[in-house]
């Protein structure tokens, strides 16, 4: 069986109003997806989510989220 190579792309918003994308390897279908980011989000021990952009990693304090939206599923 070969990899997805669709993305659930989910907005971030942070504290001041910064926007961040954070896409998710799609499992099943988007709502299960979303849930399972949700769940591992809850269960980051550290407090950071990794976010990739390109080929460069970046982390943000998932503290200073305000707000997770789906916003559909790009393939990549």
């Amino acid at each position: 069986m070969s990899e997805s190579n669709q993305y659930l792309k989910i907005e971030v918003l942070m504290e001041d109003n910064v926007v961040v994308y954070h896409y998710e390897r799609v499992t099943t279908n988007e709502t299960i997806t979303f849930n399972n980011f949700i769940a591992k989000l809850g269960r980051d021990a550290n407090g950071f989510l990794t976010v990739k952009e390109t080929d460069d990693y970046s982390s943000i304090n998932v503290n200073k989220i305000l707000k997770l939206t789906p916003k559909g599923i790009d393939t990549l």
